[in-house]
């Protein structure tokens, strides 16, 4: 990236910010004495970029794996299930046969379950790290423990509303309130990444489109049915609609992943490059400064 970037333009974007703080320098020095404690605040270290961490990438790859994981979990629990019915079509299913695809449900499950265990982790472990690094490229520091926090906390209030208003919800009018509900927590790291990003100058709109589908995904997972709350039946009309359900639900995780993996890079991209745009800018004074 550093050897596509255009030395005239970076000094201009260096003036540029340059020449914006020091509006804003002086129309705090002007102001009252908690607006010119706020402003050395925020732009205490803004003459001091450091390089972001390149160990963010770990934790993202991670995350975004087991999320693609947990797809294909669900696609084989679908094709499990639409194989089930091509067979009871055809020849008829043996109870003992029946018993053994349930058996290998149950195994998917279990799988899946120990993927979502590993995988929160590892996003709070990115969360946390690529916050940093943001405060590090840009000398704006963002509060680590909030972002990172943000995660567990939209997961914790999901799984709560799914299991006191969802799952018990009599009619679909408080099943359909359970799901705004739910996804009301899973904006939570939407409003606090934003800001994030916002202040690495990095695209949101990867961040806005993986919050959209995991949205979609919980109106699917509690409408239709997922890996996790399928429960086991005998019979054959329900198989095919269930394995039909399990390969959509599959597809929105995949996208979701695909999503998530941008909306991580974007970030990590922005504060890379706010980096290397005020690292030159630096430089330039350096090399000005010796020559006069």
């Amino acid at each position: 990236m550093t050897d596509q970037l255009n030395p005239d333009s970076l000094l201009l974007a260096g003036s540029n910010d340059a020449a914006d703080l020091q509006v804003r320098h002086d129309v705090a020095a002007k102001s009252p004495s908690s607006t010119r404690r706020r402003f050395h605040r925020r732009h205490a270290n803004s003459a001091k970029p450091r390089r972001p961490l390149a160990a963010v990438r770990y934790p993202r790859v991670i995350f975004t794996t087991l999320m693609g994981a947990m797809a294909v979990l669900s696609a084989a629990g679908g094709v499990l299930m639409l194989m089930l019915w091509q067979q009871e079509s055809s020849s008829g299913v043996l109870t003992s046969q029946l018993d053994r695809v349930w058996e290998l449900f149950d195994v998917l499950r279990q799988i899946e379950r120990f993927a979502a265990f590993a995988l929160l982790p590892a996003a709070v472990v990115w969360a946390a790290i690529a916050t940093h690094n943001v405060g590090r490229a840009t000398g704006r520091r963002r509060n680590e423990l909030v972002a990172a926090l943000s995660i567990p906390v939209a997961v914790g209030g999901v799984w709560a509303v799914g299991d006191a208003v969802v799952a018990p919800a009599k009619d679909w009018v408080s099943g359909g309130a359970g799901v705004v509900l739910q996804v009301v927590f899973v904006l939570i790291p939407l409003v606090v990444f934003e800001r994030i990003a916002e202040t690495a100058e990095s695209r949101r709109r990867p961040l806005r489109f993986a919050v959209l589908l995991t949205a979609l995904y919980l109106g699917l997972l509690q409408g239709l049915g997922g890996l996790s709350n399928i429960t086991q039946t005998s019979d054959p009309g329900e198989w095919s609609k269930l394995g039909g359900y399990l390969i959509v639900l599959s597809l929105v995780q995949v996208l979701a992943a695909i999503a998530a993996n941008e909306a991580g890079r974007a970030l990590e991209d922005g504060a890379q490059h706010r980096y290397e745009l005020r690292h030159a800018f630096g430089e330039s004074v350096l090399s000005q400064a010796a020559l006069t």
